[in-house]
């Protein structure tokens, strides 16, 4: 138990530096809710991915983030179909990572920024309020470098052709800090 409360909660710094860093990330969707106002459609589940330009301040980061999801779409309504629904998002990011006396770190975040949705190549909606919380563990591989499992839940407000869209993701990210 003390082992996992320190993995969790930051005691003592371990190299905790300050600096700017990018972050890459692919990832699946383990659920996702989002449906058209003019109807249900059948999908797979293909995949997300995003890229982050941050800043770390010891134990905080801030980010800006672009994040991309792409799911296959076979049937809308009654009408069978053949297209994508994707998903762009540019998210502004504050993370709280918890350092300890060994190499394993975690993080907790928030984020929020705009998302646009397209249908099938034909129906898009743009500037969707969307907002996300994150958790995350990972294993500094150096000072410079940590690679990161990441659960994030995702969600956006209605908009004119979507209801609200809620999605829950996991992740694997690499993140370099200059």
């Amino acid at each position: 138990m003390k082992l996992l409360l320190s993995f969790l909660v930051a005691i003592e710094l371990y190299a905790a530096q300050s600096g700017v860093y990018v972050e890459l990330s692919a990832g699946i969707d383990l659920d996702d809710t989002l449906e058209a106002k003019n109807g249900t459609y059948i999908y797979d589940k293909e995949y997300m991915g995003s890229f982050a330009l941050g800043y770390q301040a010891d134990l905080f980061r801030f980010e800006l983030e672009g994040r991309y999801k792409k799911d296959t779409l076979y049937s809308l309504g009654e009408a069978s179909v053949d297209g994508d629904l994707e998903q762009t998002s540019q998210m502004l990011n504050l993370y709280y990572s918890g350092y300890n006396t060994s190499k394993f770190v975690s993080s907790v975040g928030a984020g929020v920024g705009l998302s646009s949705i397209t249908l099938q190549d034909t129906i898009e909606d743009t500037n969707i309020l969307s907002y996300q919380g994150i958790f995350s563990v990972g294993y500094m591989l150096s000072k410079s470098s940590t690679i990161t499992t990441e659960y994030t839940y995702f969600y956006t407000q209605a908009s004119d052709n979507f209801k609200s869209n809620t999605d829950s993701s996991v992740s694997l990210n690499y993140r370099y800090l200059f």
